[in-house]
């Protein structure tokens, strides 16, 4: 009986069928899937031991799961790497109740070291205020990014000091920007917003972000000022919103038409002024003759 629930676990097409028939098993099953988890596979290929954890942890063998999560296992190729790293993940996730101090150690060595989603979404469920440097730097990774914003959210305000370092460090520091450096700003100054703390910020970080060479943070930074500035700062903000537009990528014009009409009261003057430029001619279409005809559209808007 163990055997065909076993060869049903492991199969593709019979997999989930196979993790209630080995969990029937009862304890009995253990040490196969045991062996199993720590089993290595070249092809990368992660779906059948991600169910051996599932069905470890349905039968509470977590000693199991914890000598395999903290064991050093280092892979080389890259394609099998792959692979343990969603098993680890799996395995992150099915440990998230009985998480100590060894457990939490090894998630923040992986969230850091591997930027691995399980073990990031395992340390925001925790709340645990040593992991934020580690989410927080998981900002500029591509895969880990979702991961790392959900993680971060479940700190609220108490994430607001870090962040704010997040999108002022600039790495590396020749004036070279990397682009994973620039990311990891965007989603930090995003973040900082979202989670509402932008009062927390200075004039002067605030005048960083709406005059950086990034139109993305720059129009970040204005949103910052325009919900926290003083009228004049908040003049600032406008004005540097519509210079950005000739040049801005057209998804970040976007966001500057919608920040444009948000605060209609404080962009109307400006924008009109700047609208009453004689129109683009028809067969222009350079960069400032459409972001004239941006203008001219956002100064409808903000008349209707």
């Amino acid at each position: 009986m163990l055997d065909r629930a076993v060869d049903r676990l492991m199969s593709l097409s019979e997999g989930d069928r196979g993790v209630l028939d080995v969990v029937a098993c009862g304890r009995q099953a253990v040490p196969r899937l045991r062996a199993l988890l720590f089993q290595r596979e070249p092809s990368g290929l992660f779906q059948p031991r991600c169910r051996v954890v599932e069905a470890l942890a349905l039968l509470g063998a977590y000693d199991v799961l914890i000598e395999f999560f903290v064991a050093d296992r280092t892979i080389a190729d890259p394609v099998e790497r792959a692979g343990e790293d969603a098993v680890l993940n799996a395995t992150a996730r099915a440990l998230h109740d009985v998480a100590d101090e060894t457990i939490i150690s090894r998630l923040l060595s992986l969230a850091e070291t591997r930027r691995l989603a399980g073990p990031i979404e395992v340390l925001g469920a925790l709340r645990r205020v040593e992991a934020l440097p580690c989410l927080v730097a998981a900002l500029a990774d591509d895969v880990a990014r979702p991961a790392a914003e959900d993680a971060i959210r479940q700190f609220g305000h108490d994430a607001a000091p870090a962040l704010i370092a997040a999108s002022t460090e600039r790495t590396p520091q020749d004036g070279s920007e990397s682009e994973s450096s620039r990311r990891r700003r965007r989603a930090a100054l995003a973040l900082l917003m979202e989670i509402g703390d932008p009062v927390a910020t200075s004039r002067q970080q605030r005048s960083e972000w709406i005059n950086d060479y990034d139109a993305q943070i720059a129009v970040e930074g204005c949103r910052v000022a325009l919900r926290s500035g003083d009228p004049v700062e908040r003049q600032v903000a406008i004005r540097r919103l519509i210079d950005l537009l000739p040049t801005a990528p057209w998804h970040v014009q976007r966001d500057i038409e919608e920040r444009l009409v948000e605060h209609a009261a404080d962009a109307r003057p400006l924008v009109r002024d700047r609208a009453r430029a004689a129109a683009p001619a028809e067969g222009d279409f350079s960069a400032k003759a459409d972001a004239q005809r941006r203008l001219n559209r956002i100064a409808h808007r903000l008349e209707s």
